[in-house]
């Protein structure tokens, strides 16, 4: 029997990319329209397809881990006593939902792996269409330089290059919870090993870090935005005041 394949139908929601090819298709300069007729038959159309592929997949991403933390606070919420007398043992607290730690952990993983890989691929993109735009090179520098000049904190760039690195090619992480205040503000822990004590801030990755991470990611992203049209804003000026 020969063998047919379906293509399936999805359509990406986010505006990143469309509001650049909008841009070219309605500026005023020949050049950038012609960049945009272009765009089909360049990287430009992939790298583009997969940032918005892959900024659809890290809001599910987000979704699913927020919806599993939710479900680790109420579980730990229902049983106060069985978790006063862990803390107070030094013991370890088993979940009812057995699952639930590796769906925790896979989405953990799973947000450090789309977001550092988003932004990798917009990296690229920005080289691909800094070239077809103004026959400039771009680097990660360049990029990074670009998002200090706007008083962006990068570090979150690096912490995630070098996580993804190790739960990609070294190890598996492990779960804890931390505890705050007579309260009990439950928050996961992604930990980088085996650890027993968390006197070692590089052990482990707080839940309240990726947040920040993330809103780094938001705000790097907005601004690579932002930087692109201007850039396009700029070009388009110069060569407006340029002799016929």
């Amino acid at each position: 029997m020969a063998v047919q394949h379906l293509h399936i139908n999805y359509v990406p929601e986010n505006g990143w990319v469309l509001t650049i090819m909008t841009r070219l298709l309605n500026s005023p300069d020949p050049q950038l329209r012609k960049a945009f007729e272009d765009w089909s038959d360049t990287p430009l159309m992939e790298l583009g397809f997969a940032i918005t592929t892959r900024m659809h997949m890290l809001g599910v991403c987000i979704r699913r881990l927020n919806h599993q933390v939710s479900n680790l606070r109420d579980e730990l919420s229902e049983d106060l006593p069985q978790v006063e007398w862990s803390l107070a043992k030094g013991g370890a607290f088993t979940l009812k939902d057995k699952e639930l730690p590796y769906e925790l952990l896979l989405d953990m993983d799973s947000f450090i792996f789309e977001t550092r890989s988003l932004y990798e691929i917009m990296g690229k993109f920005l080289v691909e269409l800094f070239r077809a735009l103004f026959g400039k090179a771009v680097t990660g520098a360049d990029l990074q330089a670009i998002l200090s000049a706007s008083d962006i904190d990068t570090r979150w760039i690096a912490e995630l290059r070098e996580n993804r690195k190790l739960f990609f090619h070294q190890t598996a992480p492990w779960v804890a919870v931390s505890v705050e205040g007579e309260e009990m503000k439950f928050d996961p822990i992604m930990l980088k090993r085996n650890v027993h004590t968390f006197d070692d801030p590089n052990s482990f990755v707080e839940f309240a870090r990726l947040r920040e991470i993330y809103d780094g990611f938001v705000a790097s992203a907005t601004e690579l935005h932002r930087f692109i049209l201007e850039q396009i804003r700029l070009h388009e000026s110069a060569t407006a005041a340029e002799p016929a």
